[in-house]
C-alpha cells in the first residue's frame, strides 16, 4: 500500500482492495507537485495494481502542468493494462477539463462533468489602469515553487475585490505563465522575473517580465499548448509582447466575469 506523503503543498492518499486503488489527491497540482502524482501512479502501476481511480475532491489547484499528468497517468496506467478513471471532480477542475477539452479523453466516476459555464462579458466602461503605478510589483527567482507563490500574490491582491470566479480565475493564469518561465529556464543559471499586477474598479491586469527565451516555447511535441487554451478561455485579453532581449506576457479579466477575446501577438522574427 502506498503510505500517504506530504511534498510541497501536495498529499497522496491510497486506499486499496483487491489491488483496486483509490488515490486520494489533496493540494495543489502544479510544476511543483505533479511529478509525486507521476512517481506514485508508476510505482503502484508496477506493483501490479489492477485499477486506479484519482480522487480529486481535495484537489484545491491544479494548472495546465497538473492536467498533463493526469494524462500521463492515464497512459501508464493503459501500458500497464490498468484501469484508470477519475472521481468526485469538483467545478474549478470540471471547468478546465471542458475549457482544455481533455474531459473526453478521460474517464469518470460518479456524477458526470457539469455543463460548460457561460460568463458575462466585463464592461467596456471605466477609466484605464495607471500604467506606471501598478498595485504590486515583486521580482523573485524562479524555482518549482515560483508559481504557487505569484498566483499567493495576486490571489491576496484581488481576494476583497472580485468574485470567486474571477480570483480563481486571475491565480490560474499567473500560475500558468509563471510556469512557462519556469519550464524554460536554464538548470545551470539564476534566474530572476518580475510580476506586476493592477486592480481597477473595472479589471485585473497581471504582467510577467522575463528574458524572451523564457516566455516563448515551441511546439509542444505531445499536444497542444494548454496555457494558451486557457488563455484564450479565462482572459478579455492577454498578449505575449517580445523585444529584442525581454518580453512581457500579460492578461486583463474584468471583474464583472472573464470572457473570451484572443489578442495573442506572435514574437518578433519568429514563424
Amino acid at each position: 500500500m502506498l503510505p500517504a506523503k506530504r511534498v510541497g503543498e501536495l498529499s497522496l492518499h491510497d486506499n486499496e482492495q483487491d489491488g483496486r486503488h483509490t488515490l486520494t489527491v489533496v493540494g495543489e497540482l502544479d510544476l511543483a507537485t505533479a511529478g509525486e502524482l507521476e512517481a506514485a501512479i508508476g510505482r503502484l502501476c508496477k506493483e501490479g495494481a489492477r485499477e486506479i481511480v484519482l480522487d480529486l475532491h481535495e484537489l484545491s489547484f491544479v494548472d495546465s502542468t497538473g492536467l498533463r499528468v493526469i494524462l500521463t497517468g492515464r497512459r501508464i496506467c493503459e501500458s500497464h493494462a490498468c484501469d484508470f478513471s477519475l472521481t468526485r471532480v469538483q467545478v474549478p477542475v470540471q471547468r478546465l477539463f471542458e475549457q482544455t477539452g481533455i474531459g473526453e479523453r478521460l474517464s469518470f466516476r460518479g456524477r458526470a462533468l457539469a455543463k460548460r459555464l457561460s460568463h458575462r462579458r466585463a464592461s467596456a466602461t471605466g477609466k484605464p489602469l495607471d500604467r506606471s503605478r501598478p498595485d504590486f510589483d515583486i521580482s523573485f527567482d524562479l524555482h518549482p515553487g515560483a508559481a504557487r507563490s505569484a498566483r499567493n500574490y495576486v490571489g491576496d491582491l484581488v481576494y476583497a475585490d472580485a468574485s470567486r470566479n474571477v480570483r480563481e480565475a486571475v491565480m490560474l493564469l499567473t500560475s500558468e505563465l509563471v510556469t512557462r518561465a519556469v519550464r524554460q529556464r536554464p538548470l545551470a543559471l539564476a534566474e530572476a522575473i518580475g510580476l506586476r499586477a493592477w486592480l481597477s474598479a473595472e479589471l485585473v491586469r497581471v504582467e510577467l517580465r522575463a528574458r524572451s527565451e523564457l516566455l516563448f516555447l515551441p511546439p509542444e511535441r505531445s499536444g497542444p499548448h494548454y496555457d494558451h487554451i486557457l488563455l484564450d478561455q479565462l482572459a478579455d485579453r492577454w498578449s505575449i509582447d517580445t523585444g529584442q532581449d525581454f518580453a512581457c506576457a500579460w492578461f486583463e479579466i474584468g471583474l464583472f466575469g472573464p470572457r473570451v477575446e484572443i489578442t495573442q501577438t506572435e514574437p518578433e522574427g519568429r514563424s
